[in-house]
């Protein structure tokens, strides 16, 4: 049995990810959908693998799979489910690729087929400061001595973003974990590569192909986006 459906996501926050999707714009074959934390409308399937989650995990999960759903929608399909995968990630339909990020308490969700898209990445985050601490787990020293002092912190938060949406996008092609350090990105050029650092070692090296970015900020979002073209059929 189903969770009944609550209102639609806030306005007033629904509306600046709806612009910075407009700033992102200009992709094909993409289609967005965005949820508030208190949409609950889970399928049974979907419910059974939360029965054991908090309160807050659960409204983030059924969030994510509204949000899926409204951008699915926007395709053409019908509702589905989304089921859950053993490494946590959903299991998208056949012939669709997806990814969904939480910030806020909304939920954000960007879909395409496959046919079009080889494989997508999203991350929204508030856009606040890093806290020093944190800087260098997240940014590469070649990194950070491009970004001014004064600016660090800010403009640091939007490198994590970036990476965040490329590891999203990278990781159903290969299925390997690894950590900030693998990635550099150049958010001025829109991409980022792969470093040698150890923790990509292990992924083999036709998989370490350089990943597109876009990334769009505003009213106190940032959204970052990884979409990899679908790769042209061999002859």
């Amino acid at each position: 049995m189903k969770c009944a459906r609550v209102a639609g996501p806030d306005t007033m926050r629904a509306a600046q990810l709806d612009l910075l999707i407009r700033r992102i714009g200009g992709l094909r074959g993409l289609a967005w959908g965005v949820a508030d934390f208190g949409e609950d409308d889970l399928f049974p399937e979907e419910a059974a693998v939360m029965t054991r989650a908090c309160p807050a995990r659960r409204a983030e999960f059924a969030a994510g799979r509204q949000a899926a759903r409204r951008a699915m929608a926007r395709l053409g399909l019908d509702p589905t489910p989304i089921p859950m995968g053993p490494d946590r990630a959903p299991v998208w339909p056949d012939g669709i690729v997806g990814s969904i990020s939480h910030a806020q308490g909304l939920c954000l969700a960007v879909v395409a087929r496959a046919r079009d898209v080889l494989s997508l990445g999203v991350d929204v985050e508030g856009d606040a400061p890093l806290t020093a601490e944190l800087i260098p787990e997240i940014c590469l020293p070649e990194e950070l001595a491009l970004l001014p002092d004064a600016a660090r912190p800010a403009l640091a938060t939007r490198l994590f973003s970036a990476k965040e949406a490329a590891y999203k996008a990278h990781y159903p092609l290969a299925s390997h974990v690894f950590g900030f350090h693998g990635l550099a990105v150049d958010l001025t050029e829109g991409r980022a590569r792969f470093t040698d650092h150890p923790e990509v070692a292990a992924i083999p090296p036709e998989s370490r192909m350089d990943l597109p970015l876009r990334q769009a900020t505003g009213g106190g979002l940032i959204l970052s986006l990884c979409a990899t073209p679908a790769r042209a059929p061999s002859h």
